[in-house]
């Protein structure tokens, strides 16, 4: 035990060399180098960062880009009257446009005339705005619609990469004219709007959601450890392992991974979900040993030796499982892929080295007022004054508990100059006495350590809840697992509600304007006015065969002359009837192809509609592609770790069936109680990833002391056994994950909505059905086979 690798934190020097490393590592980075904020910057938030790299629409971006020097945002801004425009409102635009055009932005294209005309001056384009100053003239129109009721003014935002270029102009543009008043309506819509709205909502989510996810962590450590202290030492543990995630990160993305704003707050979740997890594995493990051993730096030592493997098995299945991300299509998703590996590798590596060395740093005193005591450490009636002991240890039980509480506000305040006492007497070696804690632990703390005592108990494999749980499933565990499948099927039936309508303009839960601009646009214009489909055509000589094969497919609208035209070829650009972001648009993109490729094969159709479509076409694909991939990394894994090869594969079994029901279930609720109109298409791959992993998890934790306990027991009072010991702190760590999950759907993303529902919502069902009632069930009705071919499955040669 002492030479293991995972034991070296428990050392009485390694402890603090440990803790060194941690706080060099984190100051340097997130001090000096700012590697956490250069993370942030290098989120790419654009529909164009999710693109397949075979896609269609991705060759079509890039020939566009070429004819048209640059990547262009159009924000079009719509102005409508429902009675009709009078002529004070295109008084209202005139002025409107040069107040927009008194402050400069560097993305805004200055010649807004030329960038209508695909960079073409004397093009076919609406005329300049009057108005703008000669040298500066980004807008373009009024366009006015065939009702009258309506107008828009189009400007052009290069593109660099940078969300401020987009950002900036927008929301000076909004600032300026948007919601007049007087019945005329004014909104910004457009590509540039819609990037806009979500570099907007990106960039607040990662401060919404660490802060919501911290507190959420912070309220539950404290409810599980009852205590006001400890709680500290296992959440530096994850915010130093956030913390690290973010740097490494920030390297990982100049190594070319993509990183989005959905991806980043998945990583933060699962450091938090996963590092609190595994920190609550240890703890209970390390907390078992100290009522059996004086030595805290030996009882760290046995509790690294026996949850360690199971931590890193467990870190090691999850990592291995996201990895296989990287085999998507859809770039967003592939980026997942390692950004949330690194998550998990940082939470798993912080709480094998640094938690361990808080705990030890700190000592057993940390979990006051419920200190786990071996008989020669705890206090006893005799360490406490006769004023104390009959006002807390043997008074009435709300007193005590005031005025410990109200000591432990005083600490709370007081706690800078409380840790700087700490650290002078351990720089002292105790020559400075405690001026703040050893009065207040005399007359409040250890007077109610005594009177609370009582009620501390070391983990029972033969008492307890869970082991009251795991003797009524062993009282007929087959009837109880076929009712516990039978539950879960009828989970599963919440898949008759499936639907993959939500598109980018219900991406919201909250109204943004583009699209209150784009429904105001849709009155009285053609809706795919405000998002184009490019049509590049290689070969000039067959420009017109190929405008007008475009022409005549139903839903398009019109198709433009030549807007650009260059080396790459020439640019068309088609105006589509249906929305440009709704499945009716989408179904479009086929038969536009089609027609195209048709008359001109080297032909290519991009634009914001076909961009989409190709997403959602390699989401499909990913979602039947990677899941099999996955389910045998985590069944190679599990094999090895338990040696045998019926356990992993019911293993296996239960997390998907439990994968099928949450996701049933997820598809009721959203369109049953939430109203959503549809679920995102990578939403099946993200949560199957999640869950499989995840509840892999609970069950390894579960299995590996069952193995532990099988050896010594047998089988069914291994699992049995098992199952009281780790089944509160298994319960607790899936609350805390399922918390963290949750914490998503706070973010006004409908995705995250739905990946954060569905996953908590799986984690608990895993946590209270699956690991505690139906993998016990199963294990119990299978018996010593459900080891099978391992030697534990043979009685007469088991160790």
């Amino acid at each position: 035990m002492r030479g293991s690798l995972f034991t070296f934190p428990a050392g009485r020097r390694a402890k603090w060399i440990v803790f060194a490393i941690w706080f060099v590592a984190i100051f340097i980075a997130s001090g000096p180098a700012n590697l956490p904020g250069k993370f942030e910057d290098a989120e790419s938030n654009e529909a164009t960062s999710y693109l397949p790299g075979s896609a269609e629409s991705t060759d079509a971006l890039a020939a566009t880009e070429s004819l048209q020097k640059g990547e262009l945002a159009p924000a079009v801004i719509v102005y409508r009257r429902e009675s009709g425009l009078t002529a004070a409102d295109r008084r209202t635009i005139v002025a409107d446009v040069a107040a927009m055009t008194e402050e400069r932005f560097p993305g805004v294209v200055a010649d807004g005339a030329t960038a209508a005309a695909g960079g073409k001056k004397g093009g076919n384009a609406p005329p300049p705005v009057s108005g703008q100053p000669r040298d500066y003239a980004p807008f373009v129109g009024p366009v006015p619609s065939k009702d009258g009721k309506a107008a828009i003014v189009t400007a052009y935002i290069a593109g660099n990469g940078e969300g401020d270029r987009i950002l900036d102009p927008v929301k000076a543009w909004r600032d300026e004219i948007s919601d007049p008043g007087g019945g005329l309506e004014v909104k910004i819509t457009g590509g540039a709007g819609f990037s806009a709205d979500a570099i907007e909502v990106f960039e607040s989510i990662d401060a919404t959601l660490l802060l919501a996810a911290l507190s959420l962590v912070i309220f539950l450590l404290i409810v599980i450890y009852r205590s006001p202290f400890f709680f500290l030492i296992p959440l530096a543990a994850v915010v130093f392992a956030e913390t690290l995630s973010r740097s490494i990160g920030y390297g990982v993305s100049e190594l070319g991974v993509t990183i989005n704003g959905q991806s980043s707050s998945i990583m933060s979740v699962l450091v938090l979900g996963a590092g609190t997890d595994y920190a609550l594995l240890l703890v209970a493990r390390y907390r078992e040993e100290l009522h059996r051993t004086v030595d805290k730096h030996e009882a760290m030592r046995t509790a690294l030796a026996s949850a360690g493997p199971a931590i890193f098995a467990s870190a090691a299945t999850v990592i291995a499982a996201l990895l296989c991300l990287m085999l998507a299509e859809v770039e967003g998703t592939a980026g997942l892929g390692p950004i949330a590996a690194i998550g998990i590798a940082c939470a798993a590596l912080s709480m094998l080295t640094l938690l361990p060395a808080l705990l030890t740093i700190f000592g057993r005193r940390a979990f006051w007022p419920f200190v786990p005591h071996t008989p020669e450490t705890g206090p006893t009636a005799a360490d406490v004054p006769e004023r104390a002991r009959r006002s807390i240890v043997e008074g009435g039980a709300i007193a005590a508990l005031g005025r410990v509480i109200l000591a432990s506000l005083l600490v709370l305040v007081l706690l800078p100059l409380v840790l700087v006492n700490w650290i002078l007497r351990r720089l002292s070696r105790r020559r400075i006495p405690s001026l703040i804690v050893g009065p207040l632990d005399r007359r409040f703390f250890t007077p109610y350590e005594v009177r609370r005592r009582r009620l501390e108990h070391a983990a029972d494999a033969t008492h307890g809840f869970w082991r009251r749980v795991g003797d009524r499933v062993a009282a007929g565990p087959r009837r109880v697992m076929v009712g516990a499948i039978a539950v879960l099927l009828l989970f599963c039936a919440g898949f008759g509600f499936f639907s993959t309508d939500l598109t980018a303009e219900d991406s919201y839960r909250t109204e943004v304007e583009s699209v209150e601009g784009q429904y105001l646009l849709d009155k009285s214009f053609p809706s795919g006015t405000t998002a184009l489909t490019d049509v590049v055509v290689a070969d000039p000589t067959e420009t017109n065969v190929v405008r007008n094969a475009v022409a005549g497919v139903d839903g398009v609208e019109a198709v433009s002359q030549p807007v650009a035209n260059g080396q790459s070829g020439v640019l068309l650009q088609a105006t589509l009837e249906p929305n440009p972001y709704s499945t009716e648009a989408f179904d479009l993109v086929e038969p536009i192809r089609d027609a195209a490729h048709e008359v001109s094969p080297s032909s290519l159709v991009g634009g914001p509609t076909a961009i989409e479509f190709d997403v959602r076409d390699a989401a499909a694909r990913d979602s039947i592609v990677i899941p099999p991939i996955v389910l045998l990394v985590v069944l190679l894994i599990l094999i090895g770790l338990l040696r045998a090869v019926v356990a992993p594969l019911v293993l296996i079994g239960t997390v998907i069936l439990s994968f099928l029901a949450a996701l049933g279930v997820g598809y009721f609720v959203f369109d049953v109680i939430f109203g959503f109109p549809g679920s995102d298409p990578s939403l099946p791959l993200f949560a199957f990833v999640f869950l499989v992993a995840l509840g892999v998890d609970y069950n390894i934790f579960l299995i590996a002391r069952a193995r532990e306990e099988t050896i010594r027991h047998g089988s069914e009072q291994g699992i049995l056994r098992a199952l009281a010991v780790t089944g509160a702190v298994i319960t607790s760590a899936g609350i805390v994950l399922a918390g963290t999950f949750s914490v998503l759907a706070s973010l006004p993303l409908t995705f995250l909505t739905e990946i954060g529902f569905v996953v908590a919502f799986g984690v608990l069902l895993d946590t209270f059905l699956v690991r505690s009632i139906l993998v016990p069930a199963i294990a119990l009705t299978m018996g010593d086979g459900f080891w099978a071919p391992s030697e534990l499955s043979k009685p007469q040669r088991r160790p």
